[in-house]
């Protein structure tokens, strides 16, 4: 894209944008989630809000067979450039989401109350925060060509929210930096994706076929691979003979769900036809099954915290340790003191050993046994970094917030 298309771009985007800043609005929510997909805080959120009817909430997403889905089951939502989508869009007072404001309309959303729930916790370094990797041109342009190509081509990156949640103040430290917003943007909660089934009962688990003989279920979710960004390398089946696991799954009734981040969900189409590992990619998210699972192993991701109050153990497979630090973005620097959580494991073969001795624990879906002392002081430690205001409801907090009540004993965000 040549600098006249840029900046003609730019120009046109940026007038709509300064228009809708102008409509009325009206209080009620629209919300929705990257990559069109119902999932994370704002699907939550959502949920709560339609059961609860705190307020109109409606969910808008240009999937439209997901909008369908969501309007035969009595639940407002439209497509996002149908005439209500832009209605809504265009007049609702605030505007909910999971990382940026197109997860709704990145276009109409000025003069909205923007509250981003964001979908992660922050070990890798994000957004302005981010010093190395594809996306550091996104946020840290170096001269005027490229300043105008983030502005027209990233539009929606630079807008910064009114407010965020904060479950602890090591989280509100990094997204204050990271968003570049002050501490009197924040509500300090939990968050919805979790709080949810402290209230409500999951189906989820129901949707899976395990096998008869299962004893174990294991969810391996690793994190998204930003320098496999424009690759069509299947680092997965590189790293993982999925035939040889399939057979040790079987072989100690341990059952293994695949879900990869859906920035990658296309690598998981070649590895649903294996025994003992289900693709769970396709699901919306997994939050609804944290609680029944008896083994998390991801890598990088922050998914790891959000299992913290669960039962499950944790493991993590760094089979591109190396090479992820040299060419996707670095961690915090705090990351490194962090207790550890689990085992690392670094090859294929510390993989399979691994899940060979943790069938021999002859866990099972009923009773999975304590966990050892080290690891019960590490997830305390833990907890209280990541987790000091649990005891704060994300949905009771939203719920004062959006109704303009006061959030415990203040009116202002704690």
């Amino acid at each position: 894209m040549n600098a006249i298309l840029l900046l003609i771009r730019f120009v046109i985007t940026q007038l709509i944008y300064f228009v809708s800043g102008f409509t009325p609005r009206s209080h009620k929510a629209v919300m929705g989630c990257y990559k069109d997909k119902f999932a994370d805080n704002s699907k939550y959120l959502f949920l709560h809000w339609q059961q609860q009817q705190t307020i109109r909430a409606i969910w808008i997403s240009a999937d439209k067979p997901l909008v369908k889905r969501l309007q035969t089951q009595g639940l407002e939502a439209y497509s996002r450039w149908s005439l209500l989508g832009v209605w809504h869009a265009a007049t609702a007072k605030f505007y909910v989401y999971n990382t940026y404001i197109g997860d709704v309309n990145q276009y109409l959303a000025k003069g909205a109350v923007k509250i981003n729930l964001w979908h992660g916790s922050p070990l890798k370094k994000i957004e302005f925060d981010i010093s190395n990797g594809p996306l550091l041109k996104v946020y840290h342009p170096e001269n005027i060509s490229q300043k105008l190509f983030a502005k027209a081509q990233y539009h929606q990156q630079y807008v910064r929210p009114n407010f965020m949640i904060a479950p602890s103040d090591t989280v509100k430290k990094l997204f204050s930096s990271s968003f570049r917003i002050s501490n009197e943007q924040f509500l300090t909660c939990g968050n919805p994706r979790t709080d949810y089934y402290l209230r409500y009962k999951s189906e989820d688990w129901l949707q899976l076929n395990l096998p008869v003989n299962t004893k174990q279920v294991i969810l391996y979710a690793p994190s998204w691979r930003d320098s496999h960004l424009n690759s069509t390398t299947n680092i997965y089946t590189q790293t993982i003979d999925f035939a040889c696991l399939s057979k040790q799954l079987q072989k100690s009734d341990q059952c293994l769900l695949l879900r990869l981040h859906p920035n990658e969900a296309h690598l998981a189409s070649e590895l649903s036809q294996y025994p003992n590992i289900i693709n769970i990619t396709f699901w919306d998210d997994i939050y609804g099954i944290l609680e029944k699972i008896d083994l998390l192993i991801t890598d990088y991701s922050s998914l790891y915290i959000d299992a913290l109050p669960y039962r499950c153990e944790i493991a993590f497979f760094l089979f591109d340790k190396a090479q992820y630090q040299a060419t996707c973005r670095s961690e915090y620097p705090y990351v490194a003191e962090l207790p550890k959580a689990g085992i690392d494991l670094f090859t294929f073969r510390d993989l399979l050993d691994y899940l060979n001795e943790f069938a021999n624990k002859h866990h099972d879906l009923t009773d999975r046994g304590p966990l050892n002392s080290e690891l019960t002081s590490a997830r305390h430690q833990l907890t209280n970094i990541f987790w000091q205001y649990q005891h704060r409801s994300s949905l009771d907090c939203l719920d004062a917030f959006v109704q303009n009540a006061p959030i415990s004993a203040t009116k202002k965000p704690a």
